[in-house]
Parts: C-alpha cells; structure tokens; sequence
C-alpha cells in the first residue's frame, strides 16, 4: 500500500484508492505517517487534531476510535500495521511508501549528483506533491503548523532545481516557470535573484533591473528593509555588465570516444566512483601500463562519461612522454590559459607566473585535465589545478609513485572474453568459437593495439582467413612484422620506450630477454646481467616503473619479473646472439650451482653426482635460504629450469640438460608432477645416449620407470627400470642401483607380484647395509611392511613399520614419518584397534598437511573415511571420503581418486542411498578395473558385489565377487578370505 500527504492525505492499492474515512481520520493518518516507524503520543494528536482549549473531554474516545478503524483498514495487510506503543501510537511502514520520505530521498540524492542528474531527480520529487501538503484534512492554522516545513523543503528543491538549470546555460528552458515562483513568493530573494539573472542572460536585462525595482518596494513597504546584499551586488553587476555573470563556456578538447570498445568494465567503474569522492584536493587519477593497452582509449571513454561533472570544460593533451622530447609544462600551461581565455599578450613569461595563473583561471570551476603520454612526475605537478572541484586524469607508461594521487590504475592486457569481443566486434566475419581466433587473442597477449591491427587486417582482407593470419602470428620471429597495419605498429610503442631507457636499462632490457619465458627472480636476473645484486634491483624496478617489466609473487621469493611476450620479442629482436650465450652460460652455472644445493635438501634428493660450476653471484644469504627452505625455491624455480632443461637440449648441451635435468627430479616426485619429470627425463635420456654416459642413462631411466609407474603405466616401467638396471653396473653408483631396484619392488608389488616384490626389497635391504644410506633403508622398511600388511600379516607389517617410522623421526623427516604412520594406522584396524587406528591416522594426516603433502594427506583422509565406515560412524565417514575426494581433484592423482570413489559408493550404500552410492562406485571402478593393480581391481570388484547383492541382483553380485576371488587370492591379499565368506553364504 502506498501513501501520499504531499497534497490531499490518500493511499492506494495496486493503484487504486483506498477509503480512508472521515476528515479527522485522515488527519491522524497523515500525522503518523509524517512520523512514520516513530512513536507519536496520544496527547500530541489531541493538540493538533483540536484548535488549543477546544479539545472534548472524548478526545482520546475519538483518537481511539480512528485508531481502531484505521486498523480495520489495514487488517491483513503485512506491508502496512498500526500498533499501540506505550501512550502512544505507531504506524509501521517502509518509508518509501510514503511520497514525502520518497520526497526526501530524492532531494537527498540530487544533491550527490551532476546537474544533469539533479535536475532529473529533483523533478521527480516535485512531481510528488499535488497542491499544499495535508490539504484535505486540516485547517489552514494546523496545516501550517505541521507541513510549513514540508512546503519550505519544496521551495528549498526548487530553487536547487533552478539553479542547475542556471549552471548548464538553460535559462530559457525555465524562464517562465521561474518567473512565476518569484510572483508566488515575492519576499523569496534568492528565487528573484535568480530570475533577475536568468533575464540577463537572455538579453532581458530591462526586465532583470524591473524585477529588482519590485522586490526592492515589496521589502521597502512590507518589512522596512533592504534587499539583501548578495542580490544587491547582483544589481549592480547586471548595471555594469558584468562578463562573468554569462556562462563560462569552456575548452570541449576531448578526442572522439573509439569505436569497438570492449572490457574495462570494472576499471571504468571505478574511475568514476574515485572522481565522485570529495575531498578537499583535486582528483587526480592515474592509468598506466605497458604500450598499446589502450590507456588513451580508456582515459578518453571514461573523460567522456566524466565530462557532465566538469561543466566548465575538459582540457586535453597528449605529453609525448614516451617520446624523446616530452612538452614542457610552460608550453602545456601556454596553451591551456589561451584555451581559458587569457590574451597571447597576456601570457606570463616564467613558468612560475603561468601556474599561479592557471590555477586562478580554474578555481572557481569544474574543469577536466586529461594528460595523456605523461613522461614523469615533475611534467605533471604544474599542470595540476589547485581547486578541488577540478580533476586530473593521467594517463603513463610509468607507475608515477612520486606523484600524490587519488588513485592508480594498472592497466594490464584484456581478459580473453573481452580481447575476443574486441576482435570479432573489428572483424565480424570471425566467428567467436573458432579455435584460430582464440588462438590470435593469445598470441596478440590482450594487448588492444594488437588485437585492433588484426582486427583491421581481416576486415580489410577477404581473402586472408583467420586460420592463416594466426599461423602467421604464431612464428615467434614474425610476430611483429605482422603486427603493423597503417599507422599503427606494436613495435613502434616499444621503440619509443626502449629508446628513453639509459644506456644500462637498455642493455638490461635486451640481455633479460634469454631468461626463460616462466618468469625470474632477482637473483637470476643479477645472474643473467653480471651485475651485483643491488644494481640489478635497481635496473629491474626502473624497468618496471616504465611498465616494460612486469611483477608477481613466488613462494620463495617474494617478486618474480617476466616479460609480456610481444615485449619479450621485442627485446630478443634486440638481443646479439654473443650476448644470449653468454647470458645463458651465467644462468645454467646458478641454475645448476643452487639447483644442486635445493636438491640435497629434499628428502629423495641429492642421489645425483655431479660437480657444479661456482656460484659466480652477489646475492648475500641466498645460498642459505635456498638450503633452509628448498621445496619453497623449486617450487619457484622448477619451471624455468625445466625450460632451461629444454632449451640445453635444444642447443646440443647435452651434460647440462642431464645434469639440469636431475636437479628437478626429486621436486618433482614431492609435488606429484609425473608429466613434468617424464619429459626432463626423456630430454636426459636422449642427452645422455648421445655422450654415452651409462650413469645419466640409468638415471634418466630411473626417472622415466618412476612416472610410467606412479601414472600406472606399469608395462613402460618396468622396461624403463630393467633398461637401467642394465647399464648401472657400469655407473658406479651402488646407491642409485638400489634405489631403482627398490622402484622395480614397489612395481612388482603394485602389480600383484608379492613374492618378486619381496625378494626385491630383502635384498635391497641386504645392500642397504653397507652403503650407510638410512632413508633409503627407512622407505625399504616402509615398502616391505606394506607387502606384509597386503598379506595381513600383521605382526611383520607393524614390525617394518615402526622401525621405518623411529628411523625418519631420527632423520627429522616427517613427511615420510607421516606417510609410514599412515600404514601402521591401517594396520591396527586391520587388527581391530579401532582407538589406535583413528589416533594414528589422524596424527599422520595433521603431519602431512603441515609439510604440504596433499595427496598423502588426501590418501589419510580416505584411510579414516574407511576407519569410520568401519565404526558404523557414517556421517563422519561421509565428510572425511568427500574430503578426501576434493583434494585428489587438485592432485591430480586419479588412482587415489578411483578409490576415494569406491570409499564414497560403499559409505552412500551404508547409509541407504544406494543410487548415490553406485554412480560414486561406477566411476572408480571404471578406472581401477583397467589400472593393472589386482588388489584394487579385486577390491573395487568386491564392493561392486555388495552393491548388486543389495539391489536384489544375486547373481550379479556373484559374479563381481568370484572376479574379487580369483584377483585377491591369486595374489594372497587378506581380503580374499572376506571374499570367500561371501561366495560361501
């Protein structure tokens, strides 16, 4: 239901009037909606609803009465209620029901707005009122008494809405209707001023000096006094013509918006909402970035949309600051003053006089200042109007962090929804989906410039399709040269940064070029430069302040630099082929110095045996943060020397890429990363054949057997680890051969093959005796008593374990202390240690999460999902396999996922929901029936059976369990015998 008191009191329903009673009714409606979700007392309705000493000895019986029908009129109404408060009344409403609090509002936020908006908004609000307020139920004397306030805040939003009209030059939209305010309120100065000014303004000035001469007698014959002085002065402007008096009409120097447009949503939006903030300085805002991402473009759309803000005038100039001659302010200030009005004659000479002047010619107005191409902070300081009702937008290839400013924006290239936009908007002819136009939008790396050269070249170019100009595109040694069209040419915004770089940037900015596209660290830049540690800091952050460098975050180390990939190619097209070697030579020497170091520092590292070169670096307590924290500085580090690892093969350097190579190899086996450490190793292996080394190819076969194994490709596997078995002897390196041999027991025993597997790891532990190599020994325990507890035998399972387990806490390891816990918790349920169980799985999985072992983590998870399940407690069961689940989805590791799936089918069958529970079970079954690991095979075969079995389907849950058998027992896991229990019922 919705209100109105401005004019006759009435409500409406859906559009409809309601009837609201008799007059005095409607009164004490009207006063409790003045007053609405407020308390109104009794007596104060009394006083207005009666003239003074008038009021019946039934008064309060009458304002009960009205009260009570008023309710009556709401009854049932949920947006609307009248309630008894204390001696008093309430009437509960959204205040925007109510056209005077929607009044209110409206003025409230015209006044925020521009003078267009105001305007708009304040005639919806005047729109509201229709005649005086309250005119229906009140006489004059009480009318007065309660809406005078509301009658002055319409003359109040009038006289607002008046001079917004007066400020935008619109005089004559509201001459008439202004004129006639003034005669309905003739002692209202400011109203008549305003239409003695509004007469000037349109040639009237006779009729603007009469209307001053009658409020002058008004006041003279009605109040004995003088008009006041404001409008005094006003007279006597308007007598001697006064040329301030007319509107400013200001410089309009804004380029034409761009067409195509596409993105910058968010950035646009907060342009805007940094110029709405007040303040007391002027607005200024920045936006840089690199060359050709569309910050003039940006700058100019959002000047567009901030240019009713500024009514004054928006001033524009391009700095040239890229170039080799930016403009200097005096000339900027010369031509900006010209622009406001001042004479060429009046010009000041120095630069001193031109600022003082400029910001008395902008202090009284809203002007825009866009300074685009800006070359540095002391450029922009004098152009910089002092006035806070002005504001400045800057556009700079530099971060500009000496400047004061409101806010910055840093652009950076379009995302791939809005490059494509961009493309297809340019070229309609390219289909959106097509995998050639995505391919451009990555190529051109979100740059505008780029996409819109392209953009033009298939619009222009009919016979070329998108198909051919993203080949084009994709030969790095090209790119460029495609990228020109017209006027336009991505390699010309680099030029003109490049050359106003000092000598030592530009050499730093070429020479970085060789670093591997995946990002550096300074230390490797200071590596790559020859220079200490402290200049090459220096170099890198200056290149980064002129947006040629960009930054992001490492796990190691807190900035990591790399190039936008069109800037990289600009920068090799400046790099000599002596300078890149010698880079590169810098490089590999630290890569394999600290890569060496980090390695030793893993718990499977430092089985590699090579001597690197010295470390040929300024970079104080590097090494020993390398050392200190190793997984944390391959994590950063890993990808480029894989990359680095790929260009050495590429080159032909075969000892560095074997040597590189082995440096990852443990990292890669912590994170899991089996595709990575496949493709260093085939790069290895093909090195090492070539230099017919026998130790880096039974290294690299090593490394190949662990990925094939630990991705269940067990058939390349196992020829990888008897490939390098065979060469070994020739290595000299007994530990390295037990390590692959204690690889080719774990396979034996992933495949089923437990007697070969253990004869493997008794004699693994025979050799490990003499070789002083106790984490080896450790992880051959661990192996041997996961053989013994798929066998259920216990008491040796616990045996190998808890020794395994004493040996890594003595090492300090606690990851593989964790992970051999693990076992020993899935031992003890196995016994039926439940208590023990969920103890130790539980300590294992805190273990392994504080060192960063997801997927063992996720693997613990499951195990206590299954120790739940077990219990009979399946709501936690539920949690803990679902968490299970998500983790492994991260991991990427898809056995553990099969059998988390298996897990979450026999826990959802538990709990009766077997539909649930079989899409779960299909999905890891579907996996592990062609995994090559019988016990899982035979373990998902078995839930399987259960599940049929519950769905009635005997026989073919028979049939899943004689396949479990025939797996389970083949092999002599302990859980045939739960098999056999089943088939025997």
């Amino acid at each position: 239901m919705n209100f109105s008191v401005l004019g006759p009191v009435r409500a409406f329903l859906d559009g409809s009037p309601v009837d609201l009673g008799v007059r005095k009714q409607r009164f004490v409606l009207a006063v409790l909606l003045l007053e609405a979700n407020k308390h109104v007392p009794a007596d104060r309705l009394i006083e207005l609803a009666w003239p003074a000493g008038e009021a019946p000895d039934t008064a309060r019986a009458v304002i009960h009465t009205q009260i009570s029908r008023l309710r009556a009129t709401f009854a049932g109404r949920e947006d609307v209620t009248l309630v008894r408060e204390g001696s008093g009344y309430q009437l509960r409403v959204d205040p925007m029901r109510v056209d005077v609090f929607r009044f209110r509002a409206l003025c409230a936020w015209a006044r925020a707005g521009t003078d267009e908006r105001r305007i708009e908004l304040l005639e919806e609000a005047l729109a509201l009122w229709d005649g005086p307020a309250l005119s229906s139920v009140a006489t004059e004397d009480v009318r007065l008494r309660v809406a005078a306030p509301l009658e002055e805040a319409r003359l109040g939003a009038l006289e607002d809405r008046f001079e917004a009209y007066l400020r935008l030059g619109r005089e004559a939209e509201i001459i008439h209707e202004l004129a006639e305010a003034a005669i309905e309120q003739p002692l209202r100065q400011q109203l008549v001023a305003k239409v003695m000014l509004a007469l000037h303004r349109l040639d009237r000035t006779p009729e603007a000096l009469a209307t001053y001469q009658r409020l002058y007698q008004h006041l003279d014959e009605e109040l004995g006094i003088e008009p006041a002085p404001a409008v005094r002065q006003l007279q006597l402007r308007i007598l001697r013509d006064d040329p301030s008096l007319m509107l400013f009409t200001g410089p309009r120097q804004l380029p034409p918006d761009v067409n195509h447009f596409a993105g910058r949503r968010d950035h646009l939006d907060t342009l805007a909402g940094l110029f709405d903030l007040g303040d007391q300085a002027p607005a200024v805002v920045a936006i840089t970035g690199k060359p050709g991402l569309g910050k003039t473009a940006l700058a100019v759309r959002a000047a567009h949309r901030l240019a009713a803000r500024f009514p004054d005038g928006q001033l524009f100039v391009d700095l040239h600051g890229a170039g080799p001659q930016p403009r200097a302010p005096a000339e900027v200030l010369a031509r900006f003053l010209r622009d406001l009005g001042v004479a060429g004659a009046d010009l000041p000479a120095s630069l001193e006089e031109r600022i003082g002047l400029f910001r008395d010619r902008t202090a009284t107005r809203h002007i825009l200042v866009v300074l685009d191409n800006a070359a540095g902070e002391e450029q922009l300081r004098p152009l910089i109007p002092g006035n806070p009702e002005c504001g400045v937008l800057i556009t700079s290839r530099r971060r500009l962090t000496g400047l004061d400013m409101r806010g910055l924006i840093d652009l950076d290239g379009l995302a791939d929804a809005d490059a494509l936009a961009l493309l297809t908007g340019l070229a309609p002819r390219v289909p959106a989906g097509e995998e050639a136009a995505r391919k451009i939008v990555r190529l051109c790396g979100g740059l505008p410039l780029a996409l819109r050269i392209v953009g033009a070249k298939l619009r222009s170019r009919p016979h070329q399709t998108v198909a051919d100009l993203a080949a084009r595109l994709a030969d790095e040694r090209d790119r460029l040269d495609e990228l020109v069209g017209g006027d336009r040419e991505v390699r010309a915004g680099f030029l003109l940064s490049y050359t106003g770089l000092e000598p030592a940037q530009q050499r730093a900015f070429r020479l970085l070029a060789a670093m591997p596209d995946t990002g550096f660290a300074a230390w490797a830049a200071s590596a790559a430069l020859g220079e200490d540690f402290r200049t090459t800091e220096g170099l890198l952050e200056s290149l980064v302040d002129v947006n040629l460098l960009e930054c992001g975050r490492g796990e190691f180390t807190p900035t990591r630099y790399h190039f936008h990939d069109l800037i990289r190619l600009y920068a090799m097209e400046k790099l000599s082929p002596p300078d890149r070697a010698a880079v590169w030579s810098r490089l590999t020497d630290a890569y394999l110095y600290l890569g060496k170091r980090a390695d030793a520092r893993l718990e499977f590292g430092g089985l590699h045996q090579f001597t690197p070169p010295p470390l040929a670096l300024d970079a104080p307590r590097l090494v020993a943060d390398v050392e200190s924290n190793a997984p944390a500085w391959l994590a950063d580090e890993h990808a480029s020397i894989a990359q680095a690892v790929e260009l050495s093969a590429a080159a032909g350097d075969d000892a560095t890429t074997c040597r590189l190579s082995a440096t990852v190899a443990a990292f890669f086996e912590l994170r899991a990363q089996w595709s990575d450490l496949k493709r260093v190793a085939e790069l290895s292996h093909v090195a090492a054949t070539r230099i017919d080394s026998p130790y880096w190819t039974g290294f690299a076969l090593f490394a190949l057997g662990l990925a094939a194994r630990e991705t269940r490709d067990f058939a390349t596997s196992e020829r990888s680890f008897r490939d390098g078995l065979a060469v070994l002897p020739k290595a000299g390196d007994p530990l390295l051969e037990v390590v692959i041999l204690l690889s080719v027991g774990v396979s034996h025993r992933l495949l089923g093959r437990w007697d070969e597997a253990a004869s493997y790891f008794a004699g693994c532990l025979s050799r490990l005796d003499s070789l002083a190599a106790p984490r080896w020994r450790a992880y051959a325990l661990r192996e041997y008593g996961v053989l013994h507890r798929y066998r259920g035998q216990w008491a040796k399972a616990k045996e190998f374990l808890t020794e395994a387990i004493a040996t890594y806490r003595s090492l300090g390891d606690v990851r593989w202390e964790a992970a051999s816990g693990r076992e020993l918790g899935i031992v003890h349920q196995d016994e039926g240690n439940h208590a023990a169980a969920v103890e130790q799985l539980t300590i294992s999985r805190e273990a392994l999460r504080s060192v960063g072992d997801h997927r063992r983590e996720a693997a613990t998870l499951r195990c206590l999902g299954w120790v739940a399940l077990e219990a009979g407690a399946l709501p936690e069961a539920l949690a803990y396999a679902r968490q299970a689940r998500e983790t492994l989805r991260r991991t990427l590791d898809t056995h553990g996922l099969a059998c988390a799936e298996v897990l979450l089918g026999d826990i959802q069958l538990a709990m009766g929901d077997p539909v649930a529970g079989r899409a779960h079970l299909d999905r890891g079954v579907a996996y592990l029936d062609t995994s090559g690991d019988p016990r899982w095979r035979g373990k998902s075969m078995l839930s399987l059976g259960c599940h049929l079995a519950a769905a009635g389907d005997h026989a073919g849950a028979r049939a899943a369990w004689e396949k479990a058998s025939d797996d389970l027992s083949r092999i002599g896991a302990h859980e045939a015998a739960t098999v056999r229990a089943l088939l025997d019922r």
